[in-house]
C-alpha cells in the first residue's frame, strides 16, 4: 500500500518522541510511554482522520464504497454551488452533533453519521480551498448517481 507524506510525517513524530525521551536518558519503560503517547495524542487523532480522508479521495466518486459513503448526502447537494455545499455540509454536522450529544446522554446514539458528516465537510472545505468548482460538480453528480439495487428498491 502507497503511503502517503501525511502518514510518514505522523511515523516521524512518534520517533521523534521517543528519539527525545532517550536523549533525555529516560529508562527503557518510559521511552516507550512516551512512544505510545504521541502514537495516540491529539495530533495524532486529527492525522488519522486526514489520512482516512485522503484514503477516500484516492477512491475516486466512482468507486462504490464511496457511492455508498456520500452517495444520499451528495444527492442532496446537487443542484447547489460548493459554497452552498460547505453550509449546508455545516449545517447537518452541527445538528448531528447536537443529536448525538442527546442520544449519547440518554445512553444511545451511534458516531457512524457524524464521522460521515465530518468527513464530507473536510472534502467539501478542501475542495473550496483548492478553488475545485468543478470537480464538485463533476463528484455530485457521479456519487449521486442512482444504483441499479436502489432503483429496484423503489
Amino acid at each position: 500500500m502507497l503511503q502517503s507524506s501525511r502518514q510518514e510525517r505522523d511515523r516521524e513524530r512518534v520517533r521523534r518522541a521517543a528519539a527525545a525521551a532517550r536523549a533525555d536518558g529516560k529508562p527503557a519503560l518510559d521511552v516507550a510511554l512516551a512512544e505510545i503517547g504521541a502514537a495516540f495524542d491529539e495530533a495524532a487523532v486529527i492525522n488519522g482522520f486526514k489520512i482516512r480522508v485522503e484514503r477516500l479521495l484516492r477512491l475516486g466518486p466512482g468507486h462504490p464504497a464511496l457511492r455508498a459513503h456520500f452517495g444520499a448526502r451528495a444527492a442532496m447537494l446537487s443542484g447547489r454551488n460548493l459554497d452552498a455545499a460547505v453550509a449546508t455540509a455545516e449545517r447537518w454536522w452541527r445538528d448531528e452533533r447536537k443529536a448525538f450529544q442527546i442520544a449519547s446522554a440518554l445512553g444511545g446514539g451511534t458516531r457512524l453519521p457524524l464521522e460521515i458528516l465530518s468527513e464530507l465537510r473536510l472534502i467539501l472545505r478542501l475542495m473550496r480551498c483548492k478553488r475545485m468548482e468543478t470537480e464538485f460538480y463533476a463528484a455530485i453528480a457521479a456519487l449521486a448517481m442512482q444504483q441499479p439495487f436502489a432503483i429496484a428498491a423503489e
